[in-house]
Order: structure tokens, then sequence, then C-alpha cells
């Protein structure tokens, strides 16, 4: 839960006595974070002091102070990258300098266990100017000893630890975890610059290692490797060293006995009313009984609820209920907060939302206490995006065009409709439309998360009927005698083009032809081929019979085997329908007889002379009985 912070007078204790560091030579600093909380939420007491300062540095007159040998860095005390720990700090890297390094005096840290604590921030400004960040490995900032008078510099040891707590801007600037080491190595990116402790005001921590505990050890802070003037920039403020001594007491208001008394719980009043509420710290030795005090104070505030409930799967543009069921008091103000963007409305928010998956929270400041809710994530998922195309809209019945489906996402279920009732569910389908008529397709799709769409395409398809063709043959069956026939044609359904194949090569785009076959008593299958204005066609078929009833009969045959005229050959005998031969001698006596005769009697034993035939025939149209004589001559 966030807070608010708000200004409050800090009421300090101090003994008139006792109320100067000098004669002391004792300091405490108390520190609460936060200092305006919720109750019933946590704040967490630390202080930090001693009764024996070598150096208590804080640069608020605007210079270096006391205590150091050698400031190569040409530091400036102007505050030029915004607000520090406490009033004015020392900067490098706004002006030139030889080396940029801050040399302390020679300190007598034999006694062991002696630190080095300060505050310290780089840079963090992409770009030249007095804040611009140490970006490279080697820009960072060496905290060094020297045991031989500056001829030699070692790193503290590490490992190298960077401080924790919140990055703070602005401040109050809270460390909860001191930096430590020897070495903080820059990162390059402003992504890793803006989520690291480095790049803001935190406070470190450094032992003096045994190897540096000497009766004459330097300190500095050391950047070894800079691009120019106007780059690299860091700064430090409260800087001190300071010695164990082991007749040192600290007293809280609370009875703890220790500098950092850690967290606190400030319990809720009756009726949830706010209130204040102090600590006081105290530090003192032996040869400084009233040492030195300060105190911090609280401001504690009722807290408001900030739940809700919502819908967190939906789909885009759906009503989306976001409702309170928190607790809040008329002056709460409401901030919705979906993926950033806010939105003022007092109690439950109802909105239409596009596809996206929004992270959405509560903000409730009542009275400058902010209750801010767990985050809830809503999926507002896409509803289909559909889309299709046919590789057919017209044609004659019946007419297959196959939907080609462009529609994403492809997962989904789709469902056709093809608008004389008949649906499918299927991607990309073919159908048959076998009736004419026009058609309105509809495409609906579901994805798998339930979101529905529909597209309608109206009067897509067009199904045009087809010509049903027919014809009359007059007359059907002719003989070689009158071989013209009459076409004419009965077709139906808006045909507007003809065409006749009359069996035998030719041919004629005439709605009703003549046509005159040869006398050559074949039959011919007769085709015609219709077409409607819309290029649909059909076609069918008749047979014409051109028919032989006429035949030739021989009256002398001469069977000497010369092959020449050596068989009773009757021309058109084999084109009727039926034939029967019948040949008798000259008393009556029958002596040839032959059912669909095929030209081949050659006389057979009969003797040279007359003989008598009879020949009954039938064609498509009538039967015919021809007689008469034959002479056979060997």
């Amino acid at each position: 839960m966030r807070k608010n912070s708000i200004t409050l007078s800090i009421i300090a204790f101090f003994l008139t006595a006792f109320n100067t560091l000098s004669e002391a030579q004792c300091d405490i600093t108390a520190v609460a974070y936060p200092m305006t909380v919720c109750a019933g939420d946590q704040v967490i007491l630390t202080s930090s002091g001693s009764c024996g300062y070598l150096m208590n540095n804080h640069f608020n007159n605007n210079s270096i102070g006391s205590g150091w040998s050698s400031t190569a860095a040409n530091p400036v005390f102007n505050n030029p990258c915004g607000p520090g720990p406490n009033g004015p700090y020392l900067w490098v890297g706004t002006t030139a300098s030889s080396q940029r390094t801050l040399t302390t005096n020679n300190y007598d840290v034999s006694v062991g266990g002696c630190t080095l604590k300060w505050d310290m921030r780089y840079g963090r400004v992409q770009g030249q100017g007095p804040c611009e960040d140490p970006d490279a490995a080697n820009e960072g900032v060496h905290m060094q000893y020297s045991t031989n008078n500056g001829s030699t510099w070692t790193d503290f040891p590490g490992p190298n630890i960077e401080p924790s707590g919140p990055n703070s801007i602005n401040g109050p600037f809270f460390t909860s975890t001191y930096g430590s080491g020897g070495y903080w190595q820059p990162y390059s990116s402003q992504t890793q610059q803006n989520n690291s402790s480095l790049y803001y005001w935190h406070t470190y921590k450094c032992t003096v290692p045994p190897v540096a505990s000497t009766t004459s050890t330097k300190f500095r802070w050391a950047q070894l490797a800079n691009s120019s003037q106007g780059w690299d920039a860091w700064g430090i403020d409260e800087v001190g060293i300071t010695c164990p001594n082991p007749l040192t007491h600290v007293q809280w208001s609370t009875g703890d006995t220790v500098f950092n008394p850690g967290q606190i719980t400030l319990a809720p009043r009756p009726n949830n009313l706010g209130y204040d509420t102090c600590f006081i710290v105290h530090i003192w030795d032996t040869l400084n009984l009233n040492g030195a005090y300060d105190t911090v104070c609280i401001h504690v505030l009722p807290i408001p609820t900030a739940d809700f409930t919502a819908d967190t799967n939906i789909c885009e543009y759906d009503s989306t209920l976001l409702h309170f069921i928190g607790s809040a008091d008329s002056s709460a103000v409401f901030t919705w907060s979906l993926n950033g963007q806010n939105t003022y409305n007092r109690g439950s928010l109802d909105t239409l939302l596009p596809t996206g998956i929004y992270s959405t929270q509560l903000t409730i400041n009542q009275g400058g206490c902010m209750a801010t809710s767990a985050i809830t994530t809503i999926h507002v998922n896409p509803k289909p995006l559909l889309s299709f195309s046919s590789d057919k809209f017209e044609g004659c019945a019946p007419l297959t065009p196959t939907f080609t489906n462009y529609s994403i996402p492809t997962n989904s279920t789709f469902t056709w409709n093809f608008g004389n009732g008949d649906t499918l569910i299927n991607n990309s389908p073919t159908y048959t439309y076998n009736d004419a008529g026009t058609y309105t397709v509809t495409l609906s799709g579901i994805t798998q998360q339930s979101c529905i769409d529909t597209l309608v395409l109206y009067n897509l398809i067009h199904v045009y009927p087809n010509p049903t063709a027919n014809f009359l043959i007059t007359p059907s069956v002719t003989n070689v005698d009158n071989p013209t026939v009459q076409f004419t044609d009965m077709s139906s359904n808006n045909v507007s083009s003809w065409y006749w194949n009359f069996g035998n090569g030719d041919s004629s785009t005439t709605q009703n032809p003549n046509y005159t076959y040869a006398a050559d008593g074949k039959n011919y299958t007769v085709w015609l081929y219709v077409k409607t204005d819309k290029g649909c066609i059909d076609s069918t078929s008749l047979i014409v019979r051109i028919i032989v009833d006429k035949i030739e009969v021989p009256n002398v045959i001469t069977p000497n085997g010369d092959g020449v005229n050596d068989v009773f050959t009757i021309k058109n005998i084999e084109a009727v329908e039926s034939s029967t031969v019948l040949i008798f001698d000259r008393w009556g006596k029958k002596i040839f007889e032959s059912h669909n005769y095929k030209n081949d009697w050659d006389g057979g034993n009969a003797a040279d002379g007359t003989y008598f035939y009879v020949i009954k025939y039938s064609s498509f149209l009538k039967s015919y009985e021809k007689s008469g004589t034959l002479t056979i001559l060997h």
C-alpha cells in the first residue's frame, strides 16, 4: 500500500545544555520511513551517529569543508541534479578537473573497526550535461585507502554490494541495506540505470580493513576513467568517518537500545481516526553523558480498501464492469487504471475495451492515504476478423463455388450459411447450388475464447437457369426420294443461340433449319446445342433416318465362275428392314428361299433356263412384294 507524503513539522527535542556537536562530540540522526502511513502499517526506525567522529562533513555551507588533503575533482555544491539527502551536496563532473579524486587527510584508525559512511549517487541522464550518466564499466567510483601518504592506493575489499531501498528522485531518501565494497560498476543501458540503486541517493558504509587500520591512513573517492567535462557525473553527501567507542550507548523512546530498531507497527485508533506519534533517540558515552538527541514523528491516517471484482476474460467492445466492493468515505477519490490510462470515476466503472491485456488497478486517495488494489488482469479477446472470397460469383446451375476463408484466427470455428437454408461448419467449403437464384452468403466465426462475429455478403452468388434443349424432326424418317428434313426448335428457358450438327459434318446456327441429306439410305444422329445470354448450355440429339425402299432385280445371271454376274444380286436388298427371296422353276417348284437375303445365290444346281422369283421386303415406311423372271445361263 502506497502513501502520499504529507509535510509535517518535525518536533525536535534537544536538551539546551547539550545542543551542539562541538560540545558533545556526539551526533545522532533519526530516520523513519515512511513518515506518513495508513493505520496498521509499519515504519522502519533507523538512526546513524557516533560519539567518535574523525570527520563529519555535510557540505551545507556550500564548500568542501575540513578534513580533506586534496579535491582534484573540482566539485560544485549547487545541487545541479535535483535535491539531495540534506541541503547542498558535493557534485563531480560539471567542471574541468585534472583527475576526479577526493582525498582525506591522514587519520589514526589504528583502533580498528572504524567505518566510512556517506551518501552517493551516479548521474542518470544519457546525454552531455551536468548529470550525464557513467555508463562504461570503468567509469564508476572507487572507495580506496592509502597507508603510505597517497603513494599507492587500494580498493576497499569486496564483495561490492549495491545499496537497496526505494529508488527516489525527490526524496525522502531511504536505504534499507547499505552499499559496501570498493567499486560499484556502472550500467550501460537506460533501463538498467533506471532500476539500479547506484543512480539514486543511497547510503554506503565501509569498514576499514585491518591492513588499512594504521595511525596514518588516507581515504579517497576516485573516478579513474571518464569521458571529459560534462560527462560521467557523480556526487556524495553526509560524509562521516568514525571509530568505535565501546562505551557508546543508544536509547530509543520505544525502549530499544540499538541504532536500528527496525519495523514498528502503528496500530489503528478507535473508529479508524488519524493521529500523530513521535520517536526520540539519544546517544551518549562516558565522556559525554548528555550526548545528542533527535526526534522523528509519524502521521498515521485512516485507511480505505480498494477491492473490486471484474470479468477477466471477455470479448472486445463487450461491456466490462469493474464493480467496487471496498470501503471509502465520501471524500475519497477513485482512480481506475487500465494499462496506465487513468479514469476518474467514483464507485464502479462500466467501460468498453478494445482487444488487449489490461492490467487493471483501483487506487483510492482518502484524505491523502492511498489504498491500491491488487492488479487484476483482464483479457479482452479479439472477435474473429472475418474475410472470404469465392472462385465463382456467377454461373449456370449447378454452380459449385469454392469459398476461400481468409479469416483469423484460423483455429476459430466457422459456420457458413449459403443463403438457401443450407449451413455447414467448415473452414473453406466447396458447395453446389443446384437451383437458379441469387444467394446471400453469411460467414460466422467463433474463437476459442468464445468471441463471435458475423460477415454477410449480400447477393454474392448468382446462379443462372440452364436452357432445356428440345426439337422436332419432320419427318424423322424419309426415303431417298425425299431426303429433305425440317428441324423445329422446341427449347425453353431464354435460349439465345442455336447450333445444329446434322451428323454428317454439316451444321447450322439457324433456329429452325431445313436440311437435305444425300440419298444414301443412312441414319444420322442430329445434335442441337442451345445457349442462353448468360452462357448456359444444354444439348440433345435425335436420329434422322433416310431409308431405301426400292430394289432393282436383274433378269439374267451367268454363274460360270468368271467373277462377272455370277450371283443373283438385288440392288438395295441389304438396306431394307427385312426381306424374303423365293425362286421357282417353271413348274412352280421352289428351288431357293432366303430370309434377309445377302446377295449370295449363284443359281446352285439349277440348269440353264427361265425361273420365277418372288421378293417380299419391308422398309420403315411400308411392305412391298415384287416378282419376275430370272434367266440362268452357265
